[in-house]
Order: structure tokens, then C-alpha cells, then sequence
């Protein structure tokens, strides 16, 4: 008689231990599924590709060009230009690095996002897909209207090849949660002319990403904050996850956003690289860590991969 009692009360101590855990993944195959490559190219910038289809996320390889200029010695690094100072895409690193882009995906109008995107898109002929700042600075270097899709959130477009949901969302708490008091908040209108100084890469409002590719879902973050209610219910099998120290600015941050997504099976954090500066990537990586760490302690079954610059991650 006992065990018609027992029996059925272990398996609900074993359900409540495996949901106090979070659920496990799927990381069971999807059909139609094929290989897709991450590289991480600094900053919050992705290159993401099947082999047919090439996407660029915030392009940001102009930061590199600290490093080659940095004199010898030199520890501490450059000073953020003033509001007033000119900021000018590095061709050369460009070159070097971006090869092919059939897209760009920006997530808001800051110079570390959007600096790089219209040198890459005149020599490449990718479209730009981004909010109105991003589609006007686009503009003050002369890309074509042809090349240019302005979203404002909640889009949801097919491609062909791919398709795009954009998720609305909002900026890092910069400044101790000061950041919308300040000057890089605001809207870029249009009418500007390149060559743009650094206080015309306003924000101009966020958006995140779910890039659906070769069978995979791809969520695309581009600072260290969100909004809850609008990553309900994605399941993306591959997150890229603002990641640096002003996460912590935001209440259970990898937490909420693990339970929001479903516990995806691939985590990879973005945004933590110390604007690609040499002698800071033992400490920032260290960062990524811990961040990695607290993934872990909310999705014990979720994997994190910290990725490297310019290495391609396969996805099978």
C-alpha cells in the first residue's frame, strides 16, 4: 500500500528537482538544420554565415587600429574622442578582415555599431537593415536608398534565404543608470554629411535581433540590457549575449533572460572585448568568465563558449 504513495511522490521531488534547474535544452536535430559559422569580430560585431549567405553584425573592426597605432610601451588606452572630434572608418583593418557581406545588421547608431557599416556596405554592396539613425548616418556617406531597410521593432520579414524578426529592446545603463540624461541618447537626423564627428553616432533607439539561417535561430544582442516581455517565448538554439561589467547594472540579468529564452543550448557573449585594446584582454576575457559562470548558475545545461577574434565557431 505504501508504495502506491512513494512511488508517485519521488517522481514528483524528481520533477520539481529537474524544473528547479531549468529545463534541459533541445538540442535534438531540427530537419533542414545545415552548418552555420559565428566569427566574432570584436566588440558586439559578428560575421554569421551558411556558406550561401553572408550577415554582418555591428561591424566594428576600425577598434583594432588602436593596437597598430599604440606606441611602444603603451599600456593605458587612446582617450574616447570628444563629441566635436571626427571618427573615421579604418579602410585598411576593414579590408583585412571583411572580405564579403550580403547584410548588416545594426543594433543602434554608437560609433562602436555603426561607424564601420556604410564603408562596408559602399565597397561590398550589402544592405543595411537598422533604425532611422542608423539609416541616416548611413546616408551621410552616400549609401544608396537601395541599400538601406529602416526597421523600427517588431518586424518580422522573410528574405528568402533567411528571415528577420526584430526585437525591440533598450541600451546599456550606462553611467550608473544616467545614460538617458546624457548626449548619445538621441535621434540622428537626416541631412547629415560624412565626414561625422563622434557626437553624431547617437544611439537613436535599440533593437536586438532572431536571424533564422540554415535551420538555426540566432538571438542578437547588441548591449548589455533588454526587455523581458519581448524575449518571451523566443527559442533561439544559439544566443550572442551582451556580456561586459554594466550587466550588472540590470536585476538578475542572465537569470531572467536564460528563463525568457527556454534555457537556449548555445550561449556566446558579446560586447565584453575592452574595445579590442591589447593589454585589457586578459581582464576582459576574465569578465566574459563570470559572465559565462552566471549563465551556468541559471541553465546548468546551456553551453558557453567565449569566443575568440577572428576564429569562425561552426555550428552543426
Amino acid at each position: 500500500m505504501l508504495a502506491r504513495f512513494v512511488a508517485p511522490l519521488a517522481l514528483t521531488f524528481a520533477a520539481s528537482a529537474a524544473l528547479a534547474q531549468g529545463p534541459v535544452p533541445n538540442t535534438s536535430p531540427v530537419r533542414g538544420r545545415a552548418e552555420i559559422r559565428l566569427t566574432y569580430l570584436g566588440n558586439a560585431g559578428w560575421e554569421i554565415s551558411d556558406g550561401k549567405t553572408n550577415v554582418l553584425v555591428d561591424p566594428f573592426v576600425t577598434q583594432f587600429r588602436s593596437n597598430r597605432e599604440a606606441k611602444p610601451g603603451q599600456v593605458e588606452p587612446p582617450p574616447r574622442p570628444s563629441l566635436e572630434e571626427i571618427v573615421t572608418p579604418d579602410a585598411e583593418g576593414i579590408n583585412a578582415k571583411i572580405h564579403r557581406a550580403d547584410y548588416i545588421l545594426v543594433t543602434h547608431g554608437h560609433p562602436d555599431h555603426a561607424l564601420d557599416a556604410p564603408y562596408i556596405a559602399r565597397r561590398t554592396g550589402a544592405v543595411i537593415i537598422g533604425r532611422e539613425t542608423t539609416a541616416n548616418i548611413a546616408r551621410a556617406y552616400d549609401v544608396p536608398e537601395s541599400q538601406l531597410i529602416t526597421v523600427r521593432g517588431g518586424e518580422d520579414y522573410d528574405f528568402g534565404a533567411f528571415s528577420l524578426r526584430v526585437i525591440p529592446s533598450i541600451h546599456t545603463a550606462l553611467e550608473h543608470k544616467h545614460y538617458f540624461n546624457g548626449s548619445m541618447a538621441g535621434d540622428a537626423p537626416r541631412g547629415l554629411r560624412a565626414p561625422l564627428k563622434f557626437g553624431n553616432f547617437v544611439e537613436g533607439g535599440s533593437v536586438a535581433y532572431l536571424l533564422r539561417l540554415a535551420g538555426h535561430q540566432v538571438l542578437i544582442m547588441g548591449s548589455m540590457n533588454y526587455i523581458e516581455r519581448e524575449m518571451e517565448g523566443l527559442r533561439p538554439d544559439i544566443a550572442l549575449v551582451g556580456a561586459n561589467a554594466q550587466r550588472r547594472e540590470i536585476y538578475e540579468y542572465a537569470g531572467r533572460l536564460m528563463r525568457a529564452l527556454g534555457y537556449p543550448p548555445l550561449v556566446m557573449p558579446t560586447h565584453w572585448d575592452a574595445y579590442g585594446w591589447a593589454p585589457a584582454q586578459a581582464q576582459a576575457r576574465a569578465e566574459a568568465q563570470r559572465f559565462a559562470d552566471e549563465v551556468k548558475a541559471a541553465s546548468p545545461n546551456t553551453r558557453v563558449i567565449i569566443p575568440k577574434h577572428f576564429e569562425p565557431i561552426s555550428v552543426p
